[in-house]
């Protein structure tokens, strides 16, 4: 489903990711932990090439592209087959809920006005923003732009979403209704990747979590695996003040 081969990522002379090799499978849930600066989210973003990797190999449903090489089809095919949904939401300040999730649907997917709007309704209401839908970013609380962000990924159905740290930049008190979102999205087979801090809630959902630190995989395996039974002394090191902080 999704393959990355020998990943690196230099910033000039600065090496941000070092070779990583990761392989997901279809309806995989899979968490990306570390700590800050490890390299989690220029990961996340070299997927789909809103960082455009140095080197290596990015394959995702079969399309596989050589990142040294890649034209700008292949670049599109690359986008259009994963959803982000970013810290920042980045919803347009000027449409509403509504045309927020409809513009993707009539920009990319070439959908007509109407068929684009029924998608969208039947999108918002999943996410519990049926009663929201003339409203502006502005009149929103953190909690509902995520989720708009959140529907508006899924409205592309891509074949992989793309979480970074979707909670980072909301208030305490709102965080719970993101992740309970996040959570009925992956009921529903979704591949996803999902950078976070919650480390409760990458246990709970993930089928696989990775544990990186200065542009490596330190360790990696089911969420059982790396909290309760963690190899390498880092990922104990890390995992076990994570949790008590959370």
């Amino acid at each position: 489903m999704i393959k990355l081969e020998n990943i690196h990522k230099y910033y000039d002379s600065h090496h941000v990711l070092k070779g990583i090799n990761i392989s997901v499978n279809k309806g995989e849930v899979v968490s990306i932990l570390g700590p800050s600066g490890s390299g989690k989210s220029t990961l996340l973003r070299c997927i789909n090439f809103l960082e455009k990797p140095t080197s290596g190999i990015v394959e995702i449903g079969g399309n596989r592209v050589d990142v040294e090489s890649a034209s700008k089809s292949d670049v599109f095919a690359l986008r259009t087959s994963t959803g982000m949904v970013f810290q920042q939401y980045n919803l347009f300040k000027n449409l509403t809920v509504l045309q927020n999730v409809m513009i993707g649907l009539t920009s990319v997917k070439q959908l007509k006005k109407d068929e684009a709007k029924k998608k969208s309704l039947e999108i918002l209401e999943k996410v519990g923003l049926s009663n929201k839908l003339s409203h502006y970013p502005v009149q929103l609380s953190g909690g509902q732009q995520q989720r708009v962000g959140i529907a508006r990924a899924l409205a592309l159905n891509p074949e992989v979403l793309l979480f970074d740290e979707p909670t980072s930049s909301l208030d305490p008190e709102l965080v719970d209704e993101v992740l309970a979102t996040i959570r009925s999205v992956a009921d529903t087979g979704k591949t996803m990747f999902i950078v976070t801090h919650e480390l409760n809630f990458a246990r709970e959902i993930s089928d696989r979590v990775i544990f990186m630190e200065d542009g490596v995989i330190i360790e990696e395996g089911t969420a059982d695996q790396l909290f309760n039974d963690a190899k390498m002394e880092r990922t104990k090191q890390f995992l076990g003040k994570a949790t008590r902080n959370n």
